[in-house]
């Protein structure tokens, strides 16, 4: 079985997302994750409110959205970082380590399957390069491309929900 020079490239990320994922562990790499996505999140949400409360107690300023995003992302990411602190202590305690790392390994997989899927999506999707030049051989396309159908009607329902 013969590889494409993108394969190379596809092993090599699924080969660091699985160690990262598996030395970090599974609570870790999901908080890590949900604190910087629900960081911005909430900041999204909820800056102009508090821009305008730190207007009505201070003086206006252009610095004061700012301000609020910042300090609003700025305290969702520590509580969400103290919630993994404190859950990843309670894993040490019952040790459960192990379970934490091997559960990781397998989000580390999924991550980096997640990776090339976007990426071969990504090349056939761009006009620049001839998407048939870069992927032809290409294991990872070989498997991934019959799934294009699938991921077109998950988003399909989950933007016509929006």
């Amino acid at each position: 079985m013969d590889f494409a020079a993108i394969d190379i490239v596809f092993t090599i990320v699924l080969i660091f997302t699985t160690l990262r994922a598996s030395l970090r562990g599974f609570v870790q790499e999901v908080l890590a994750a949900a604190s910087v996505i629900l960081g911005i999140s909430a900041a999204v949400l909820f800056s102009g409110l508090v821009a305008e409360l730190m207007e009505q107690a201070f003086r206006p300023s252009i610095w004061s959205q700012v301000a609020a995003f910042l300090a609003i992302f700025m305290l969702v990411y520590l509580v969400v970082k103290l919630f993994e602190r404190a859950l990843r202590n309670l894993i040490e305690r019952i040790h459960l380590e192990s379970l934490d790392h091997a559960l990781g390994l397998f989000l580390g997989l999924i991550e980096g399957i997640l990776i090339a899927f976007v990426a071969i999506l990504i090349i056939q999707v761009q006009p620049l390069v001839s998407p048939h030049r870069l992927l032809e051989g290409s294991v990872f396309a070989r498997f991934l491309v019959p799934l294009f159908p699938y991921a077109s009607q998950f988003l399909g329902r989950r933007i016509a929900h929006v």
